[in-house]
């Protein structure tokens, strides 16, 4: 028998709880008089995979029980069906879930997919391929890179603390030219975030006033700094205060090309998504997902 709700659980995440609280999720399903089953991730585009044999079998339910990057993949698979996104928050830094107001203990989580509401809300792309949140490049998609590849001993925004400090003595800019509708920059950056979400990095407020329901991307542009102004400038991102330093420049756009002299990695989503040269879109109310009331 098919089940109404189908859970993709990472059980890496959380520290290795992913298949419990996929499990107790079902459970509350079930006592619900729901019925859910539990599928169990492997390794890196499992989740991809999972996501669209479930579509193919009908189920309209899909939840994701890990973090942004589990989150990720399902989700581009979702954009523009008919099937609505569940989340179980449990990963590393659980930023979307975080946009949306979905509680991290299980069984709130699990309440917003029953008894929540379906709301329909904007994608970003690069290259034609989703994410949720923010897409980096230059400098935190190179701290991005050092907590994926693992060469950091944290998880969680500690990790990222740990490579934006292992960065700090590497990393020498990027001659980056991006044009959108504000226009086009030249020259050398610290960074540049295109977001449909606030956050990243597990709550930091990179893009304090984007929405994932505006039809429009938030672009932080930061010029090169010296490694003491970068560490003075960091903390302040936590709260969103950075926007006011006279190297950080918000912009708003639909579109947005970036090149740069050499290939560079970009990251969403704490996943890589493609190197440039990319173009940066907006796929507006491409994603269905529950959210609370």
């Amino acid at each position: 028998m098919t089940p109404d709700i189908l859970i993709i659980a990472n059980p890496a995440s959380g520290g290795g709880h992913g298949r419990s609280v996929a499990e107790r999720a079902a459970r509350y399903i079930s006592a619900y008089g729901g019925q859910a089953s539990v599928v169990l991730t492997q390794g890196r585009g499992d989740a991809t995979r999972l996501a669209r044999d479930a579509l193919r079998d009908g189920i309209l339910r899909i939840v994701a029980c890990g973090g942004d990057g589990t989150t990720h993949e399902i989700a581009g698979v979702l954009a523009g069906s008919d099937a609505a996104l569940g989340m179980l928050p449990c990963g590393r830094g659980n930023d979307f879930a975080r946009a949306l107001g979905i509680p991290t203990q299980p069984a709130a989580a699990v309440a917003v997919v029953l008894d929540g509401i379906t709301r329909q809300i904007d994608l970003g792309r690069v290259n034609g391929r989703h994410f949720c949140t923010v897409v980096t490049l230059g400098f935190d998609s190179e701290v991005a890179r050092l907590v994926y590849d693992k060469r950091v001993p944290f998880t969680g925004t500690a990790a990222y603390i740990c490579g934006v400090l292992t960065m700090l003595v590497r990393y020498r800019g990027i001659a980056l030219r991006a044009h959108g509708d504000f226009g086009t920059l030249n020259g050398p950056v610290l960074l540049a975030a295109t977001g449909n979400t606030t956050t990243y990095g597990g709550g930091m407020r990179i893009l304090p006033q984007a929405r994932p329901d505006d039809g429009l991307l938030d672009v932080c542009h930061v010029r090169m700094l010296p490694p003491l102004a970068v560490l003075r400038l960091f903390p302040t991102v936590f709260w969103g205060g950075h926007v006011t330093h006279p190297a950080v420049t918000i912009f708003r756009t639909r579109r947005l090309t970036v090149e740069t002299p050499e290939p560079v990695w970009l990251f969403a989503d704490g996943e890589p998504i493609g190197q440039t040269p990319a173009e940066i879109s907006l796929a507006e109310r491409a994603l269905t997902v529950f959210i609370p009331r």
